[in-house]
């Protein structure tokens, strides 16, 4: 419930943003859903980690840039960390976060000719995890910090493809990938994961391009 009212207010956040923005020269609203594979890293005491790899996550995103270089982010995510071998032991992750973002196209000055085409994104950022594991009764709220990249290619002025890289370090965790008890006291120990995916990128707004090719 705690990770629905964030995103919530990360909604609201953004549509209030984006209604003070109009008359802008480009659009700097943009939606995100991505998919794919998710990679366990730490702990991986007494589990099989390559067991945990699997496409079992996704995430919903809005972005606004400030300008063509810089932006922010904001994003509800899902992960089920499922044992391949018995789909009894596992833990899924429900997240929320906000992010800076980084037009990297932009700051290296890449030729419009390469630009107007191709985008790389750099975001980085922090949020909040809960954990749910399938063998245990419980919640555990994690921090995380996360980094990554997103590869853009412009479909239209409306729609581009994104693959995405991101890394996650886990602060404060419990409870492991197979859901057992971590005992790990109250300051609990770190962790981290890698999400590769792959999605669409939705412009919004009435000018005709987006700040991201502008």
């Amino acid at each position: 419930m705690n990770s629905l009212k964030s995103l919530f207010v990360l909604v609201l956040l953004f549509s209030s943003i984006n209604l003070f923005s109009q008359g802008s020269a480009y659009n700097r609203f943009s939606a995100e859903i991505t998919t794919g594979v998710h990679v366990p890293l730490s702990p991986n005491d007494g589990v099989s980690r390559s067991n945990y790899v699997g496409f079992r996550q996704f995430q919903l995103s809005g972005r606004y840039m400030f300008n063509t270089k810089f932006g922010i982010k904001g994003h509800y995510g899902y992960n089920s960390f499922v044992n391949t071998d018995d789909k009894d032991f596992g833990v899924n992750y429900n997240r929320v976060g906000l992010e800076g973002v980084l037009n990297v196209g932009r700051l290296l000055n890449v030729n419009f000719h390469i630009r107007e085409t191709f985008g790389l994104l750099f975001h980085t950022g922090v949020g909040v995890t809960l954990s749910n594991p399938t063998t245990i009764t419980g919640t555990d709220r994690m921090g995380n910090i996360m980094a990554g990249f997103t590869g853009q290619i412009k479909i239209n002025n409306d729609i581009s493809l994104a693959g995405d890289m991101t890394y996650f370090r886990t602060i404060k965790q419990h409870y492991g990938y197979a859901g057992n008890n971590l005992f790990a006291g109250k300051s609990g120990v770190s962790g981290g994961f890698v999400n590769v995916s792959i999605g669409l990128i939705f412009n919004i707004g009435e000018e005709r391009h987006h700040a991201d090719w502008y």
